[in-house]
């Protein structure tokens, strides 16, 4: 039910599974701040505490494709943002050809 949620890496609402024993389970969603009047509902698919890099890897990873939600293009205009990522992004492709070349 709440994968018709859209996802944001600063979510207005959270989601909570009452009945966990049947597929017809209900949720509860829950604000995590006030919300406007005609604010789209949004939970975060990743954890919203990593980086740009790691959230934006992380949905790529379950196909979702390049994440642009409000947090992400603020991240992407922060010169400070974009040198530390450029570094773990230069780290991750270390690490993945290393993974592959070792098997």
């Amino acid at each position: 039910m709440h994968s018709h949620i859209n996802h944001a890496c600063d979510p207005n609402i959270s989601v909570r599974h009452l009945e966990q024993r049947t597929a017809l389970a209900r949720i509860s969603v829950i604000a995590q701040r006030d919300i406007e009047v005609g604010e789209e509902l949004t939970v975060t698919y990743v954890n919203p505490q990593m980086g740009l890099y790691e959230r934006r890897q992380g949905l790529l990873e379950w196909g979702f494709g390049e994440c642009k939600c409000a947090r992400c293009a603020q991240e992407e205009q922060d010169p400070t943002r974009q040198t530390k990522d450029a570094a773990i992004n230069g780290d991750r492709d270390l690490e993945r050809e290393l993974k592959a070349g070792l098997g």
